[in-house]
Formats: C-alpha cells, sequence, structure tokens
C-alpha cells in the first residue's frame, strides 16, 4: 500500500483515497469527456461537390432544366461548404474542397447557360 501526495495540499494519503481527508480536494485526474463531432455539413458539401464535378463528364446534350438542376445541386454544395467555415465546424477541409468542387461546377454551368 503506496502513499501519495494531494494534488491541491500536498499532504500525504493513500493511494486509493478518492478525496483528500485534510482539505477534501478530489484526487481523480479530471478527463473531460468530449463527443468527437461529426463534420456531416462539409460531407454534404464534398459529396454535392463531387456530383456536380462528374456531371460535367457527361457527353449528352444538357437542355435547360438538366443545367437548372445541376446548378441547384452545386449552390447547395457551396452553401454547405460556407456555413461550414462560418460556423467554424470540424471538417474544415472537406468544406473547402466541396466548395472548390461546386464552385467549378457553377462556372462551367455559367459558361453553359451563356452560350
Amino acid at each position: 500500500m503506496a502513499m501519495v501526495y494531494c494534488r491541491a495540499c500536498a499532504k500525504e494519503l493513500h493511494e486509493t483515497a478518492h478525496t483528500c481527508p485534510q482539505c477534501g480536494a478530489s484526487q481523480q485526474a479530471f478527463v473531460p469527456q468530449t463527443q468527437a463531432e461529426v463534420p456531416w455539413l462539409a460531407i454534404v458539401s464534398m459529396i454535392l461537390g463531387i456530383i456536380c464535378a462528374l456531371t460535367l463528364f457527361d457527353d449528352s446534350e444538357w437542355d435547360a432544366e438538366t443545367i437548372l438542376g445541376v446548378g441547384f445541386i452545386s449552390i447547395a454544395g457551396l452553401a454547405c461548404g460556407i456555413i461550414c467555415i462560418n460556423q467554424k465546424h470540424s471538417g474544415r477541409n472537406l468544406a473547402i474542397a466541396g466548395i472548390i468542387l461546386s464552385g467549378l461546377t457553377a462556372l462551367v454551368l455559367l459558361c453553359l447557360s451563356i452560350e
């Protein structure tokens, strides 16, 4: 049975003591239990960005409805990424990648709609 020193008052006490008998300080090391935050907003932005970028490889003729649909998806990807970065959520790098992919798709769609 070993003796240790109190974390608060440095008095000697038994190693199994939960509190110090002299000062009453807790002897248990406090380890905060944090839940890992799932970066769902960044993941959504990245997935939408990937979907938008993959649609650009479609060789078929695009009508106005297709351009409008992909445009909405790219705007949603941009919005999710920007919100994630502004609110300082985890997954910042995923959000940046989603913004880049969605932004490039939006620019291509803008050029297609002008023609």
